[in-house]
């Protein structure tokens, strides 16, 4: 059996859950080939706008609420990129699926998800796609299709969402959240024992800050913090460019001396560890993000949320494992406050992270997959 697995270059985001599943599958003894669906189909322009139209709408969260939104619901986006890639790539697609046979496809994004079921279907090429929704708590209108063999979606709440935008109930499955390797197959280290192997202050009250895949995120949270001189350690980690780097160390350089001190260690292999080390996670919510700090019983202070990730905010307030503080200044330095002069508040938090219904395990959702094409596969 021989498995072909598609994400999309926007953060990290779509590559890490198909790049966690491409590992299992290979584990397990099955063929498989990871890829970046523009340039498995060559592209690469292509994917570049789709790139910088997703940067911008990070940059600019107004025009990413009411823009996606507006593509979201009426679904001309994908129409065009599907239009798009089937008059130019049809054949090529044809050619490639002749030379690798895949048995099935496992996509992470709307438009490998959407474009490919939909165009192998035309084609009549017979090989089903799995789509995994990285939204976990919902997912985008434009992800509903009528050839995908199953939506995949690790919450309840996520499954009747999509169920009531309209995807088949038959095709929709409950799954395991596909948790990367560098966290699932690490031993779990109390906070000094983390702290101590990666080089923090082991009694400082420790708030991990990321800014994202892209690197993108807000820096208000780390100029409150220092401004009213809490004594935390502040860890960054994600994206870090250049310019970035340069502005978090002028807010650094304006507030020297004081009780905080910050740690810039950009994108890490040792997620696990930088999750135990921590007090509390802050930042962009990216799902992955939010799901690991989960699965670390950490919990979540989301300080920037983009229409997409929405239903991610509704989840762990719904289950009392973070907040929703984002774009309000006040309430995000009045919880870490709070929390730092009252730190018994994280034990009571810590309690209701063993409610959460969330099952972790890249290896069950890759033997779903494999299973479920097989099963296919002999009613063929």
């Amino acid at each position: 059996m021989r498995g072909l697995c598609v994400y999309i270059k926007a953060g990290k985001g779509h590559y890490v859950p198909a790049k966690a599943v491409h590992e299992q599958l290979l584990e397990i003894g099955v063929d498989s080939e990871l890829a970046d669906f523009f340039s498995y189909l060559d592209l690469d322009w292509m994917e570049k706008l789709n790139q910088g139209m997703w940067r911008l709408m990070l940059r600019i969260p107004f025009l990413e609420e009411h823009l996606f939104r507006s593509l979201d619901r009426s679904g001309w986006g994908i129409k065009l990129v599907e239009r798009t890639i089937d008059r130019l790539r049809r054949r090529k697609l044809s050619a490639m699926i002749a030379e690798s046979r895949p048995d099935f496809i496992f996509a992470t994004h709307p438009y490998p998800g959407t474009v490919l079921s939909t165009m192998l279907h035309d084609m009549e090429e017979d090989i089903p796609v799995y789509f995994y929704s990285t939204d976990v708590f919902s997912a985008p209108v434009v992800s509903i299709c009528p050839y995908l063999r199953k939506f995949l979606i690790p919450t309840e709440e996520g499954a009747e969402s999509v169920a009531a935008m309209g995807q088949d109930p038959d095709s929709i499955m409950l799954c395991p959240f596909p948790l990367q390797q560098s966290v699932a197959d690490r031993p779990r280290l109390s906070k000094h024992e983390a702290r101590r192997k990666i080089g923090l202050k082991e009694d400082a009250f420790t708030i991990q800050l990321n800014l994202g895949g892209e690197g993108l995120g807000s820096l208000s949270l780390l100029e409150d913090i220092l401004a009213e001189d809490l004594p935390v350690q502040i860890v960054i980690i994600g994206g870090i460019r250049k310019d970035m780097e340069r502005r978090i160390r002028n807010v650094m350089a304006r507030y020297v001396g004081g009780k905080s001190s910050v740690e810039i260690r950009g994108f890490v292999d040792n997620v696990s560890e930088y999750l135990a080390a921590s007090d509390v996670i802050a930042g962009r919510a990216g799902i992955n993000t939010i799901v690991e700090a989960i699965y670390a019983h950490r919990p979540f202070l989301i300080t920037e949320l983009v229409y997409i990730v929405t239903a991610s905010a509704e989840y762990i307030e719904k289950y009392g494992v973070g907040w929703n503080a984002a774009g309000d200044r006040e309430k995000q330095i009045g919880i870490i406050r709070k929390l730092v002069n009252e730190p018994s508040q994280l034990d009571v938090i810590s309690s209701a992270f063993d409610a959460v219904p969330i099952e972790y395990s890249a290896r069950r959702l890759a033997e779903m997959v494999v299973s479920d094409a097989l099963s296919y596969a002999r009613r063929s």
